[in-house]
């Protein structure tokens, strides 16, 4: 069957992108901002981020590649997107370490912090890096951990009343 005209002369058109991580950079924060309050007078989340100069260059190396991909599958027409600070959202990752020694990190193993035994922080923070494109079913499978090991703890009276 032979395709009728007006199927035969559309364009068609293949997006490739990539999701990269980002370096952990002790600058890039989430804080109160001291001037801006909520809509109930509490300080509003400021978000300072900059990307590091290795993120700007596995950007690169990732849109380098998908042109590859492009080429491979016989494209005739190709461009890419130039790569630039991201100035939109992130996953944060990073800012509240997980590990061991107080002195090197803010949460343990179990997300409890090191200096508030009440308080457990459970997000993408305690990730060095994210390690795939999306960090939130690892959050998630990092959260239902936590809680379990909170409720036992809870259980025998380790967290304090």
């Amino acid at each position: 069957m032979r395709p009728s005209r007006a199927l035969s002369s559309r364009t068609r058109t293949l997006n490739v992108f990539a999701h990269t991580t980002a370096l952990a950079v002790e600058s890039n924060t989430i804080t109160l901002d001291p001037d801006v309050k909520d809509a109930w007078g509490l300080p509003a989340l400021r978000v300072t981020y900059k990307n590091h100069p290795d993120d700007l260059r596995t950007m690169a190396f990732f849109r380098d590649r998908a042109l590859d991909l492009l080429v491979a599958a016989g494209a005739i027409k190709k461009w890419a997107f130039p790569v630039a600070e991201v100035t939109t959202s992130v996953h944060l990752t990073g800012t509240c370490r997980m590990g061991n020694d107080p002195a090197t990190s803010v949460v343990d193993k179990h997300h409890r912090t090191h200096d508030v035994p009440n308080l457990f922080i459970v997000d993408g923070s305690s990730f060095v890096t994210s390690g795939r494109n999306q960090p939130t079913c690892t959050i998630q499978a990092l959260a239902y951990r936590a809680a379990d090991h909170t409720v036992r703890m809870a259980k025998t009276g380790e967290i304090p009343g």
